[in-house]
């Protein structure tokens, strides 16, 4: 045991380093291209990856030999686990054509949803003021804003934000004018417009504080059409950003430009795929699928959380093609696939639980933030065995082709 776990801790530097380190820079680059509460996220993302790299890396490995040293007795299973995934012989560069069929299909589904039908874009990407009104009965959309419309004199977005007696209403109206006035002229409408919509009657003072009555607006937002388009410009130099430094990262790393190839494509997979579920299902789901600055922190994210998958598998591939340098490339993925599947499983499994009770009980306003990491979690998962691993193989195996017929 004692060799065991010195063995597991010298053989998973690598992986461990290589895949915090790619998350890293989504955190920098989240830190450098985001405003406001995403930098905040950034920060806390990475101060969170390096705490839990050096907890892993020494923490547990202390109270590992601290047993060891009294003659404890150390497992990592149980009866339930022990053969979880245990000696499995998937062919899967076998499966990868019909795998690269499925995925083209749902990035085709995707891209014509982004396309055609294209986003519900939150106030960060369109400029408004945007309010949060709380009411003391059950209220339709359709009806608020009918009630918005006519005060405004303009088309004003409302949607159901959590219960039945709560809305989001998003109007543009003198949105260039940032005065406080004007401020106070858009309160009053929404007042003039919503009052009769309480069961009981409460003052302008009321309604705008939510110290003197729960009800009323609850929370508000505003953001001007310039700063709208600069915050949707810089979100998508972030995305590209990021995917350009992780294919640059791990293509030195693995000192092979179609190592980078297959973890680049994986990524945009990825991001293609959950960018498309927030188009396809905007309008359609109970909850809000807005995109916004929070989404952009969820994207950059998953694709931290994919590259991480991809490179503990890769690292493995790695190992095995020094170990066993005379297999073809094919037995060392698919050996290296099937070693760390229950890693992939169990790894994406604990997550998933994680995002899970977010999405269900974090509230209305992380849920779309929630769901998007949860689409990116599966998606990921996938793509790393299914999709970044096989392509790099074919890349590889085209590359020793070409050198071949070249001699």
């Amino acid at each position: 045991m004692r060799l065991a776990i010195k063995d597991g801790y010298n053989n998973a530097y690598s992986a461990i380093i290589d895949g915090n380190l790619t998350t890293i820079i989504t955190g920098i680059v989240l830190f450098a291209f985001g405003s406001g509460p995403v930098q905040g996220f950034a920060t806390t993302l990475v101060i969170g990856i390096i705490t839990s790299m050096l907890t892993s890396i020494f923490i547990t490995r202390l109270i590992f030999e601290a047993k060891l040293a009294k003659n404890k007795n150390i497992t990592f299973d149980n009866s339930i686990s022990r053969n979880f995934l245990k000696n499995t012989k998937i062919d899967f560069v076998k499966a990868r054509k019909l795998c690269y069929g499925i995925s083209l299909a749902v990035v085709i589904v995707s891209v014509a949803s982004i396309a055609f039908k294209g986003f519900s874009y939150g106030v960060d990407f369109t400029g408004g003021r945007t309010f949060v009104l709380r009411f003391d009965k059950d209220v339709t959309p359709e009806q608020i804003r009918e009630l918005a419309n006519n005060e405004f004199g303009e088309t004003v977005e409302v949607k159901q934000f959590g219960g039945a007696s709560q809305m989001k209403i998003t109007t543009k109206y003198k949105i260039t004018d940032n005065s406080a006035e004007v401020d106070k002229e858009v309160e009053s409408k929404l007042y003039n417009a919503l009052k009769g919509c309480f069961a009981q009657e409460m003052t302008f003072e009321e309604f705008t504080s939510t110290v003197d009555n729960p009800n009323g607006i609850i929370s508000s937002d505003k953001v001007g059409p310039t700063i709208a388009n600069d915050i949707k410009r810089d979100a998508v130099i972030a995305v590209i950003i990021a995917l350009i430094a992780i294919f640059c990262y791990i293509a030195v790393r693995f000192k092979n430009w179609t190592w980078g190839a297959g973890g680049l494509v994986a990524l945009v997979h990825d991001s293609v795929i959950v960018i498309g579920f927030f188009s396809l299902f905007s309008g359609i789901l109970p909850f809000s699928l807005d995109v916004d600055q929070t989404f952009i922190a969820a994207v950059l994210t998953i694709i931290g959380y994919s590259i991480n998958d991809t490179v503990v598998i890769f690292d493995r591939i790695r190992e095995y093609k020094t170990l066993y340098p005379k297999r073809d490339l094919k037995e060392n993925v698919n050996l290296a696939l099937n070693s760390t599947l229950a890693r992939t499983v169990n790894s994406s499994g604990t997550t998933l639980v994680v995002m899970l009770a977010i999405a269900l009980f974090g509230g209305e306003v992380i849920r779309g933030f929630a769901v998007a990491l949860i689409v990116g979690i599966l998606v990921g998962t996938y793509s790393s065995v299914f999709v970044g691993t096989p392509i790099m193989y074919d890349l590889n195996e085209r590359k020793a082709k070409k050198e071949e017929l070249k001699k």
